[in-house]
């Protein structure tokens, strides 16, 4: 069984190592993170390993995890490569969906395989993360040797993987970013507008909650197009002039992301066959700042 060190144990990591020695796909060695007390914890929940302090303190082994911020990738590696940790044939990879495993090179440079593997999930808080990971899909991409054994441990614990070109990791993220954070972003947004309409926080949030579960179900069931709805959906122009005048007197913010997105949802519905050419034409004005409502 390959030996796997993992630095910078936070949610992902400890939710990796414990449902990997579980399964027994890595004997988990050490865990390092920013203090000693957090990587006690790591241990704790992975239920296997040995906290360490430092990098120094670390032992050899054949894999090394990089589970640290995206902005720490790089620097970790050349700090685990001016270790002497590393040995040729090494597997160094890291789960960030932003970075490429490029950013591995000074392991690479040692003669280590560098690779990435990322779990497209949300991590929020460990304990269900690590009971629903089962059925997640994972993108990869990196050493193809790396990945030979990479792609089996994740696949062992119930990921799906798919390859991912590292040049097109930033898009592919990016895609991810507005189907989880702006999502919730957007949420806020209706939070604030109800808020507005003298709507508290809690009622607003048990009012949206039946309309936004039905939303997903159907995106998910039948596609976006399909599951579209509202007043762009019908072609109602003089609503969306009302709404946007009424939004952007209040919040201009706000009133440059209804803009925005009624732009995107103009062209979905057009596409969907929801528009006609001229109906799409005036509701594109009505969102664009010249056709702004004096």
């Amino acid at each position: 069984m390959s030996t796997l060190n993992i630095i910078g144990a936070g949610r992902v990591g400890r939710v990796c190592g414990r449902l990997w020695a579980k399964a027994g796909v890595f004997e988990i060695q050490d865990a390092l993170t920013r203090s000693l007390e957090s990587a006690r914890a790591a241990v704790r929940f992975i239920g296997t390993g040995r906290a360490v302090g430092a990098l120094g303190e670390m032992r050899a082994a054949d894999v090394w995890m990089i589970s640290t911020p995206d902005d720490a990738i790089a620097r970790t590696c050349e700090a685990l490569a001016r270790s002497g940790k590393l040995a040729p044939d090494n597997i160094v990879f890291h789960v960030s969906g932003a970075t490429p495993s490029s950013e591995l090179r000074s392991a690479r440079q040692l003669g280590a395989l560098t690779a990435s593997v990322h779990p497209i999930k949300t991590f929020t808080e460990a304990e269900p993360a690590a009971q629903t990971f089962d059925g997640t899909y994972c993108s990869a991409e990196g050493d193809q040797q790396a990945l030979r054994l990479l792609k089996p441990a994740f696949e062992r614990i119930g990921a799906r993987l798919f390859d991912i070109a590292p040049d097109l990791k930033s898009i592919y993220h990016a895609g991810g970013v507005f189907a989880c954070n702006y999502l919730t972003a957007l949420i806020e947004a209706a939070l604030r507008c109800h808020e507005k309409a003298g709507i508290p926080r809690a009622a607003s949030l048990q009012a949206l909650e039946p309309m936004v579960r039905e939303t997903l179900d159907a995106i998910f069931k039948q596609g976006p197009g399909a599951a579209l709805s509202g007043p762009v959906s019908r072609g109602d122009v003089a609503t969306i002039q009302r709404q946007l005048a009424v939004v952007e007197d209040w919040d201009r913010h706000l009133g440059g992301l209804y803009r925005g997105l009624g732009l995107l949802t103009v062209a979905l519905a057009e596409a969907d066959g929801r528009l006609d050419a001229a109906r799409a034409a005036a509701l594109r004005q009505a969102f664009s700042i010249e056709g702004k409502v004096k």
